[in-house]
């Protein structure tokens, strides 16, 4: 099969989020099964590429397109409509971003063509359903071009129930299928020296350390995990709480919140992590969190119990999905009394929390492994040139 996939962002721009990693570890994974993929991207400011827009090159077997960087990724340029007229050469696209618009004339020409097209939300839709100030740009966006592409496409490719549930408040009868992101687990099965990686983050006892990986951003809730933190008791007394990920904009806040809360000298702030650094601060963890207001899928969550760490996340998170029932972690609201009850409990006990950790490995492979989620993805690829309905592909029609 020969697919193209589109994105604003690829590899290496792994700061931009978990919708590069999980785009990236899927085109992999579906090169490996035997099809030829294709990703048109753009290259991020902050990693600018040294060739022509146009160029290509081969990451992982996979066919790499760079072109012009309009505004952002919101944007595009003559590149990419001339790319986009050949659209027939490919058996399926899948356009995995929703408010750039670098995607639309390889949808419009598909659609022209008679070439499945499916379109990856991405977590965009719950900004649509907020009736804050903020998302006001986000509505108006919506209604103008987004709600015609999702309802044209032909089909939507939801990671979670959570997601597909957000289309249908907002009345989007279209067919879909709901298939989570893919995680390499075999990645997380091998940490470094648990004790050597806690040395150089300056622990040199067993206290339990709380690790966040992402984005520092609003949707994550930090200040209200920084709030719980504050207030944990028993053996959570003297916990650490190591943040990692790129700043978008909320770490000065987070900061002067940790120093109002007395609890700066128990906070880490690491920044970005490559994929070395997150193998260490993971061997270093007692416990994931991931208690977003918002989080379509939740790939940190996901390679935390693939490296066998037990997870507290929110119940806004579309990972939140059989952890509990799985016993791999908790799952609480993003309310703080919620979840300093929640952390106290879970690390009151710290054979339980082992425990928990140890069964995290059979769960993830078995719901989010790289290969199963690239097969169940061809299987959806092949269910829309055939028009049959695979059961594991989850497909909805409203």
């Amino acid at each position: 099969m020969k697919i193209l996939h589109i994105t604003p962002y690829y590899e290496p721009d792994f700061h931009r989020g978990g919708v590069v990693r999980s785009t990236s570890i899927l085109c992999r994974e579906l090169v490996g099964l035997g099809h030829e993929v294709t990703v048109y991207t753009t290259r991020d400011a902050l990693s600018p590429s040294k060739d022509p827009p146009g160029a290509s090159c081969d990451l992982g077997g996979v066919r790499v397109v760079f072109f012009e960087n309009r505004l952002g990724g919101f944007g595009f340029g003559l590149d990419m409509i001339r790319a986009a007229r050949n659209i027939r050469e490919f058996d399926v696209v899948h356009i995995a971003a929703f408010w750039q618009i670098f995607g639309l004339p390889a949808f419009l020409s598909a659609r022209r063509a008679s070439v499945p097209c499916v379109v990856s939300p991405r977590g965009s839709l719950v900004m649509v359903r907020k009736r804050t100030v903020g998302a006001a740009k986000y509505r108006l966006f919506y209604w103008i071009l987004n709600r015609y592409v999702l309802k044209r496409a032909s089909a939507v490719h939801f990671t979670a129930e959570l997601e597909r549930s957000d289309a249908r408040a907002l009345g989007l009868a279209v067919p879909s299928f709901c298939i989570p992101n893919a995680v390499p687990v075999e990645e997380f099965r091998f940490l470094p020296d648990r004790v050597a990686a806690r040395k150089r983050l300056g622990i040199t006892d067993e206290r339990p350390l709380i690790l966040f990986v992402g984005r520092l951003d609003r949707r994550k809730a930090l200040d209200v995990l920084l709030k719980a933190f504050a207030r944990v008791g028993g053996r959570g007394r003297n916990s650490v709480l190591v943040l990692a990920g790129p700043d978008f904009g909320e770490k000065g806040m987070l900061e002067d919140l940790s120093r109002a809360l007395n609890i700066g000298g128990r906070v880490i702030f690491l920044g970005l992590v490559n994929a070395e650094e997150r193998a260490e601060v993971l061997a270093a963890a007692d416990l994931v969190t991931l208690t977003s207001l918002a989080e379509n899928f939740g790939n940190s969550g996901a390679e935390a119990m693939a490296a066998g760490i037990p997870v507290l996340v929110s119940d806004q998170c579309g990972v939140a999905e059989g952890i509990e029932e799985a016993e791999v972690g908790r799952v609480v609201p993003v309310d703080e009394d919620t979840m300093v009850s929640v952390l106290d409990e879970m690390l009151a006990d710290g054979g339980a929390l082992r425990d928990m950790g140890m069964r995290g490995p059979e769960f993830a492979k078995s719901s989010y492994g790289a290969d199963k989620i690239a097969r169940k993805t061809t299987c959806a690829y092949g269910d829309l040139i055939a028009g049959t309905r695979s059961p594991d592909c989850r497909w909805a029609d409203g």
